[in-house]
């Protein structure tokens, strides 16, 4: 598939390629059918390109970063706003997230800063949380003086990582890539088990004899 891509985008203009890069990504991180979108696809694809067409990495990982990132504060702001998702989104995809989204919801507002910070970092790198957790956290109330600065950062390291990582390796990050993802959320699920722990403990001996 990635082949079959940097075949069909080889001979675009660098500014057609880097555009539609920017859309997808865009569209990834800041709506609901963005859990359509190709994301990570297309960092390698942009990768590859950049090698082969001899671009320097730094021009794509801007274009990639700022697309995503800003697609994720768009998303933060449309659940900020609208504490529900949006009304003119596809009715049957909503129908199968919107209680998922309740539910994280109800789950963010409880982790507190560290935890919430955790979750914003972790989700950049996981297909499908790209989606939904700026909006969740929008929605939840998280101030965008906690989630930007981490959506930025996060951002910034994911298409960093991804690009600088295809150019090297070439395809085989396609198909490494779900390793990464899956290293960023059991990293992620063992720190807030941690805390979480901690924190019971914490309250345990509060209350003790």
């Amino acid at each position: 598939m990635v082949r079959a891509l940097l075949d069909q985008v080889g001979d675009w203009p660098a500014l057609v390629v880097l555009a539609v890069a920017a859309l997808v990504l865009a569209v990834e991180s800041s709506v609901l059918i963005g859990l359509l979108m190709p994301g990570t696809t297309t960092l390698v694809v942009l990768g590859l390109w950049s090698a082969s067409s001899a671009w320097h990495p730094a021009l794509p990982i801007a274009v990639a970063a700022t697309a995503s990132v800003g697609g994720a504060l768009t998303g933060w702001r449309r659940g900020h706003g609208r504490r529900a998702l949006d009304p003119g989104s596809h009715r049957r995809l909503r129908a199968r997230v919107e209680p998922v989204v309740r539910t994280a919801r109800s789950w963010l507002t409880r982790l507190g800063p560290v935890g919430t910070v955790a979750v914003l970092a972790g989700s950049h790198w996981i297909a499908g949380t790209r989606t939904l957790t700026p909006r969740v956290a929008g929605g939840a109330g998280v101030p965008l003086r906690l989630a930007g600065p981490v959506l930025v950062v996060s951002g910034t390291a994911w298409a960093t990582t991804v690009i600088l990582l295809s150019r090297a390796l070439g395809e085989r990050v396609a198909t490494g890539a779900g390793w990464v993802a899956a290293v960023v959320l059991g990293v992620l699920v063992v720190a807030l088990v941690v805390r979480s722990a901690r924190a019971h403990h914490r309250r345990s001996a509060a209350t003790g004899p």
